[in-house]
């Protein structure tokens, strides 16, 4: 009877023994499960919202403000807000229009860690650019203005439309122009950026000097939209990916191809994605044409609704909309053509795009097309 008391109470000892290291055991996989899981949690609190790897720089046209606030412009999608516009007259000196002046939207857009540039010109306001740069005075009282204007307004950069230079002489005017500009805004403290918004193709491009002129822009950005308009006599894409045999007018690629052969270097190089289209008194893609309008995105959203029906140009690489009576087509970028032109960006190591504009894309409660470029670009980052 003794032995099996032994037994028994070496059995009951070996079982307490067996529980305790069992309880060790199990709290050590709670406590290593704890700290991955805290670990885990770290990782993700050290992670920020994926960065942009490409400059998207939007323009927002400030007339526009009463219907388009600081507060609905989609600043997690943007790198660079282009402010338009102001402009010289022609004495030198910075007109700025008092619906202009927006310091809650030069805040609103820090505040993401956007920078805010001041578009200069644009088109019909160009008048006073001749002149300015042709008289070293005026383009001295220009210069300095637009550099007062930035310290006071906290202004991140300056940007040049001036549509088009025209001539040889005022080729060398802009150039001076430009290298004053850029020593100007490079001697403030912080340094601002200088970027210009140029013709896409040579017609008006033959007049601007790239070649010297690039060392002295952050950004060159082609206007690679309205490649087909009022001024045309005939249909087409308003910004076609791609030239097709049918209509020799560029494209966004022919675009690209002119800037490699202007020396314009790559990471300096942004191309343009408009969220508008224009339409054309014809039925047929590239037939004679005596009428076009300009419409948004967000318009031609509703038109697609109303029974207009969708085409894809697989040339182009571009939509376009016919009008339910066929009279009628309208040429204008869309979710999948604006993705392919980004990944064209990538695929060339461009520097990014600029986009006419940013009120324009707002459909089904979001900016769907700003919303693509910035998914397109957006890349895992970490702190």
């Amino acid at each position: 009877m003794i032995k099996l008391k032994i037994k028994d109470g070496l059995s009951v000892i070996f079982l307490l023994g067996l529980v305790i290291v069992l309880v060790v055991l199990s709290s050590t996989q709670v406590s290593s499960q704890q700290q991955r899981l805290e670990t885990g949690l770290k990782e993700k609190i050290s992670y920020r919202a994926p960065a942009l790897s490409r400059v998207v720089m939007g323009y927002y046209p400030t007339w526009k403000r009463a219907e388009f606030s600081h507060s609905q412009i989609d600043f997690t999608s943007l790198t660079h807000l282009a402010q338009a516009f102001t402009k010289p007259d022609s004495d030198g000196n910075l007109v700025v229009d008092s619906n202009y002046l927006y310091p809650e939207l030069v805040a609103a857009a820090h505040s993401h860690s956007v920078k805010v540039i001041m578009s200069i010109g644009g088109w019909g306001n160009c008048q006073g650019f001749p002149p300015t740069a042709a008289s070293p005075e005026k383009r001295s009282r220009f210069i300095n203005q637009v550099v007062e204007f930035c310290r006071q307004h906290d202004y991140d950069g300056v940007d040049l439309d001036w549509e088009f230079v025209s001539n040889e002489q005022e080729s060398q005017n802009f150039s001076d122009l430009v290298r004053e500009l850029s020593a100007a805004l490079r001697a403030m403290d912080p340094p601002r950026l200088l970027t210009m918004a140029a013709p896409a193709g040579p017609y008006w491009g033959r007049w601007i000097n790239y070649e010297q002129l690039h060392p002295y822009f952050d950004y060159i950005a082609l206007m690679t939209y309205d490649y087909h308009g009022p001024w045309s006599d005939h249909s087409g894409h308003n910004s076609p990916l791609y030239t097709c045999q049918n209509d020799p007018c560029g494209s966004f690629d022919d675009s690209f191809s002119y800037a490699v052969i202007r020396e314009i270097p790559l990471e300096k190089l942004l191309l343009g994605i408009p969220f508008f289209g224009r339409s054309f008194n014809t039925g047929k893609l590239y037939a004679p044409s005596t009428q076009s309008e300009y419409y948004n995105y967000s318009n031609i959203q509703k038109l697609l609704a109303s029974g207009w029906k969708y085409n894809w140009d697989f040339c182009s690489q571009v939509p376009f909309l016919l009008s339910p009576s066929r009279t009628t087509l309208l040429s204008f970028d869309d979710i999948r053509s604006v993705f392919r032109k980004c990944r064209y960006v990538l695929d060339k190591g461009l520097g990014g795009v600029i986009i006419w504009e940013v009120t324009a894309d707002w459909h089904n409660g979001r900016p769907e097309l700003l919303q693509t470029v910035a998914r397109t670009f957006r890349t895992p980052v970490k702190k």
